[in-house]
């Protein structure tokens, strides 16, 4: 049986049911303990569900994406009916992105656009930096500049994947497949270009293996950062395959994300909360693909499962 959002009832029903098969006791600090998780796991999923069907950027609402290098200034506007980059600049224009050496500048050309960043709005005329955006026409578009191109995502809330969504494919909430992780953090971790779905290259830094045991299986992951330092450095990133993969989950791997210590060798996972790449859901993303040595020779039956939808449009 799988679950799909975990509905309110049901999900106390089931934690009933679980804290007796995989506590294994009656110790009441334990059963806490494991309400508290499970408790954890559903706020995480209801708040995932929410994204993809309420956020102005759910992968689910992903339309275009157009990516701009080697030009000094182009133009955003409509053409018959969609959205469009010019070199040219074309009837009533609804912003313009000019480049300057390495850095992208934004200019609003209709009075009533403005560019967020957060929760907070940034003036025409500002450097652009990844992930500001803006609404033209009931569509938001996203802009990830970096020092070789600037990729812009076009969001549309409208699509029927969005309209059609209720929640995301997950499997049930299984305490096997939460483990204690000792890391193995590398001497001098290096930056790699990594492979993506668009066969391209993402950069990120071979920082760690991780060792856990499933069951019998004693197993390794090699997480990666793309940050040693600042915001987001302590984030591991982990893609994998496992023997789900192409079947019951996404054939182009699976993403796990964990916080790193600030103290200690040792990590707490859980593949509960494992997601899908979001270019399974819109073909405008560039994602990672798992190395071979992140393939796991087992069945890895938590978290989200494939996405499928009759219409990928």
């Amino acid at each position: 049986m799988t679950v799909s959002g975990f509905p309110r009832f049901g999900f106390y029903l089931l934690s009933a049911s679980l804290l007796l098969t995989f506590i294994g006791c009656t110790d009441r600090a334990a059963i806490e303990d494991q309400k508290a998780w499970l408790k954890s796991v559903h706020e995480s999923w209801v708040e995932e569900d929410d994204r993809y069907k309420n956020g102005a950027t759910s992968p689910l609402a992903g339309t275009q994406r157009f990516e701009i290098e080697e030009t000094s200034t182009v133009y955003f506007s409509e053409v018959d009916g969609r959205p469009a980059l010019s070199l040219d600049e074309a009837d009533q224009p609804a912003f313009l992105l000019a480049r300057d050496d390495d850095q992208w500048q934004w200019n609003g050309l209709i009075e009533s656009l403005s560019l967020a960043r957060a929760d907070e709005e940034i003036p025409s005329g500002s450097v652009l930096a990844p992930g500001d955006r803006t609404m033209v026409d009931g569509l938001t578009v996203q802009m990830y500049p970096s020092a070789e191109k600037v990729i812009v995502l076009v969001f549309d809330p409208d699509t029927r994947r969005r309209a059609d969504f209720e929640t995301l494919d997950r499997f049930e909430p299984n305490p096997e497949f939460v483990v204690n992780a000792r890391i193995e953090r590398f001497a001098t971790p290096e930056q790699l270009d990594l492979v993506t779905a668009r066969q391209q290259f993402k950069k990120q830094y071979r920082y760690a293996r991780l060792h856990f045991q499933i069951g019998d299986e004693e197993l390794g992951l090699t997480a990666y950062k793309h940050t040693l330092e600042g915001e987001g450095s302590r984030q591991l990133f982990v893609p994998f395959t496992d023997k789900t993969s192409g079947k019951l989950t996404y054939g182009g791997g699976r993403y796990l994300f964990a916080e790193e210590p600030g103290e200690g060798d040792e990590v707490l996972i859980d593949f509960n909360l494992v997601t899908n790449p979001l270019c399974s859901y819109a073909t405008i993303y560039n994602c990672i693909v798992p190395t071979l040595e992140n393939k796991l020779p087992i069945e890895v039956t938590a978290g989200v499962r494939k996405y499928e939808h009759p219409d990928h449009t």
